[in-house]
């Protein structure tokens, strides 16, 4: 089982030379980077991470992947954007698990000469529930993390993770868990009042037309940056651009390069205001 939290990455010819670069480094730095197979920890100039076991809940047990970077260095959401690369989890071997469900904390927008970028500086706390199948029984995983981070040049590390040695938590840790999982998106259930859609085809290539309400998105809801995915890997969009103070065109990506029949309602909007993050499921 293999969790790719991006199924595209929207290529431009610079990025090239980027992942050919990423590539280069993953060979010539493979002792280091993929040789260090300890559990649930990292650490080198740049980077630290830590693996943490951090409470039971009633579905399952919350874990955490606490991430210190050095100052200009970054990791990515899970959609990176223009460029870069999403953490990828592969399970190797599990009892007692029923699912993975990851809380992604609202991603930060970075802009690097015409790229955009999503993803964190500095710190990530990322959440991880990992739901039982059987309430009386303990969950227990071995996992493989494949993480990048960036500044000047972009290296991939990989970390095995188990629920066995995971770092116990503290109550400061629980605190800032508790408060990355607050700085998820929020879901705005009534979506249809919210956004509509178009699907049109411009010159040879399809688009979608996304035309939200002012009312709501105003003030410090004001949308600041918009990010749409599928949920469906045979289709993508590139970055959204803006058309005027409510409407937002971004291109259609798909595998079928033609003949291919959107449906809205798995069309997923992550919205970035100064409130915070917004998710809205599907339009109308």
């Amino acid at each position: 089982m293999r969790i790719n939290y991006t199924q595209h990455i929207f290529l431009k010819k610079r990025n090239v030379i980027f992942f050919l670069l990423l590539i280069a480094i993953s060979i010539l730095s493979a002792p280091d980077v993929f040789g260090n197979q300890k559990y649930n920890s990292f650490k080198n100039d740049y980077v630290e991470i830590s693996f943490i076991n951090a409470w039971e809940t009633k579905e399952g047990n919350l874990f955490a992947l606490y991430i210190k970077m050095k100052e200009n260095w970054k990791t990515y959401w899970r959609n990176p954007g223009d460029s870069g690369f999403a953490p990828e989890l592969k399970l190797l071997s599990d009892k007692n698990l029923k699912k993975i469900k990851i809380y992604w904390p609202t991603p930060k927008i970075f802009y690097e000469n015409e790229t955009v970028i999503n993803g964190y500086k500095k710190e990530l706390i990322l959440p991880i529930l990992f739901l039982k199948n059987k309430n009386e029984s303990q969950v227990e995983f071995e996992i493989e993390l494949t993480i990048g981070f960036c500044e000047d040049i972009c290296i991939p590390i990989k970390l095995l993770l188990n629920s066995k040695d995971a770092f116990k938590s503290s109550e400061k840790m629980n605190k800032m868990i508790s408060n990355s999982l607050e700085n998820n998106p929020k879901e705005l259930l009534s979506s249809k009042k919210l956004v509509s859609c178009d699907v049109k085809k411009i010159g040879n290539k399809m688009t979608i037309i996304s035309k939200f309400d002012n009312n709501f998105f105003s003030k410090k809801k004001y949308i600041d940056h918009l990010i749409l995915e599928y949920k469906d890997d045979q289709v993508w969009f590139s970055e959204t651009k803006k058309l005027s103070n409510k409407d937002y065109i971004a291109q259609i990506k798909s595998i079928e390069e033609e003949n291919f029949l959107l449906n809205k309602s798995k069309v997923k909007y992550t919205i970035i205001t100064k409130s915070g993050g917004f998710l809205i499921n599907g339009c109308k």
